[in-house]
């Protein structure tokens, strides 16, 4: 009995090496783009062509996901260069002539802002920002 319960835990052992191995050479093996260092940052997503660029004020920092078009609206999400992407978002919606809505559903990490182009609403589960843009008919 001693030498089946030192057998388990050494064939346990070698599984999770041997399972850890292979997942490291595929991971080095399928890259295709270059994987974020302490000296490099990630690759921005490029916005869509038709993305309303001078009318919309996105906050600086690294697009993470982009897509949408005008017919069915626009998202995007920024991991912003700030901690305080959030209210940057605000401001810079402000500045640019949007006006919040008093809706019951703004709060610390959501807002809803409009002008006579857009509707842009923007929400935060803690550092990025994702907008959600529509053109007003």
């Amino acid at each position: 009995m001693s030498t089946r319960s030192s057998v388990v835990p050494a064939i346990l052992v070698a599984a999770l090496t041997i399972g850890s191995l292979a997942a490291c050479a595929t991971a080095q093996g399928s890259n295709d783009t270059a994987t974020p260092t302490a000296t490099s940052s990630p690759k921005s997503e490029p916005l869509p062509a038709d993305f309303p660029k001078s009318d919309v004020p996105l906050i600086p920092g690294t697009v993470a996901v982009a897509g949408g078009d005008e017919v069915n609206g626009w998202s995007v999400t920024i991991d912003p260069t700030s901690k305080t992407g959030f209210a940057d978002a605000r401001a810079a919606l402000t500045a640019k002539g949007f006006t919040q809505s008093a809706s019951a559903s703004a709060s610390k990490n959501r807002a809803l802002f409009s002008s006579d182009e857009y509707t842009v609403y923007i929400s935060t589960p803690g550092i990025s920002v994702t907008y959600t843009i529509t053109a007003n008919e």
